[in-house]
């Protein structure tokens, strides 16, 4: 039954493998609470009715618009909701999909499909190229505590400022020696923090889902970088998470 006192809110698949939803159900029982603050209209995974159409306060989309149907519900949820927000990687970056767009798309497709005919394959785009967003969860998959943490501001009308901290401060915290002085390509100077450095503490280099800090300095990391890998590694690096084309764009 619809209840007109609690915000009502909506999380939206596009083409996606679902790891940020995944995510928030990791949560559990928090987040099974924090659905009780609101009125959660469309969820796909935990739904049991059909979404009415009504007008919503929040609208959390994940995935790229691949298809004209996928395009027609991101336009669809941006009229009906006061704010829109990118959930994760995929949305905000294009994520690991848009590595295809570095690619020669129809030898590409052909690995997947024998018969190419018919088949939609077009560039992979972020959710901001088709609706205005107004708040990004980073992440590949996004941080859940992150989530917790700035859903009552957005629930308020108020849009969060995440702090521009580099993943480096949260690996120190956590103890790591800076895999940088091992001459290994961390990208963790240049990229948001929020994830608890999750990946360097798994002796992992940080390869950059949250994307890159607002006053980060790239040209910097990357001169630094270019003792430690050539610039088809660097290049083929950034392409995992879509964060290449931010690079380029800062480089000009």
């Amino acid at each position: 039954m619809e209840n007109k006192n609690k915000p009502k809110i909506a999380i939206v698949s596009l083409t996606s493998c679902e790891g940020c939803q995944f995510a928030l159900l990791d949560l559990g029982e928090r987040f099974l609470q924090l659905t009780e603050m609101v009125e959660m209209v469309d969820f796909r995974l935990i739904e049991d009715e059909e979404d009415a159409g009504v007008k919503l306060d929040i609208v959390f989309v994940e995935g790229n618009p691949m298809t004209k149907a996928n395009v027609k519900t991101l336009k669809e949820a941006r009229k009906r909701s006061n704010l829109l927000v990118a959930l994760g990687n995929c949305a905000a970056m294009g994520g690991i999909p848009e590595i295809k767009n570095y690619h020669e798309k129809t030898n590409t497709i052909k690995h997947v499909y024998k018969y190419i005919q018919g088949i939609q394959n077009e560039e992979v785009k972020e959710i901001d190229n088709f609706v205005k967003v107004d708040f990004t969860f980073p992440g590949c998959p996004i941080n859940g505590e992150e989530f917790l943490k700035y859903l009552p501001e957005l629930i308020a009308g108020h849009i969060p400022i995440i702090p521009d901290s580099p993943v480096c401060v949260e690996c120190k915290k956590a103890g790591n020696r800076c895999l940088l002085l091992d001459k290994k390509p961390c990208f963790g100077p240049m990229i948001l923090g929020g994830c608890n450095a999750v990946c360097p503490t798994s002796r992992m280099v940080c390869q950059g889902c949250r994307g890159l800090r607002p006053t980060g300095n790239v040209k910097a990391m990357r001169a630094t970088l270019s003792q430690m890998m050539s610039d088809d590694e660097f290049e083929n690096t950034t392409e995992i998470y879509g964060l290449r084309d931010d690079i380029e764009e800062s480089m000009r």
